[in-house]
């Protein structure tokens, strides 16, 4: 699976090793570059659309979300596995970079949404358990 590409060369190189075991077709630089710039175009998407849901508050899947985001990360991995990512044209790591920002951003978002749900979780735990009590084991205070 691990090929190398050489330096802005133009050259062809086969970039990994297909499914079935057949050897991958051969590409140029430019085109995986478009390739990853695609994929990391519909990374944005997807993180993007993630936040909003969130920030909105309606009925969001997250195991759809992260599904996608899981999926479109092996797919990103996969393209830069085998070349120097410092080489990259300007218009892919500005891309990267806008990327970068919104999984920050995402990563908030989630940790507040997380931090939420365990503190309902919490109240209504709590409240379950006063609920089933009848007093005989609580705390007792003397007067």
């Amino acid at each position: 699976m691990q090929t190398s590409i050489q330096e802005n060369t133009g050259q062809s190189v086969d970039l990994a090793i297909a499914p079935d075991g057949a050897s991958a077709p051969q590409m140029q630089l430019p085109e995986i570059e478009e390739r990853i710039l695609e994929c990391v175009q519909r990374a944005i998407r997807a993180v993007s659309m993630e936040t909003k849901a969130l920030r909105e508050e309606t009925g969001v899947d997250l195991r759809t979300h992260s599904d996608e985001k899981s999926r479109i990360l092996l797919e990103l991995s996969r393209l830069t596995d085998s070349i120097d990512v410092t080489r990259l044209s300007s218009s892919v790591t500005s891309e990267l970079l806008v990327l970068r920002k919104l999984l920050d951003e995402n990563q908030q978002v989630l940790q507040r949404h997380l931090e939420a749900v365990r503190e309902i979780t919490e109240v209504l735990s709590k409240a379950m358990l006063a609920a089933e009590s009848d007093g005989t084991y609580g705390a007792q205070t003397t007067e």
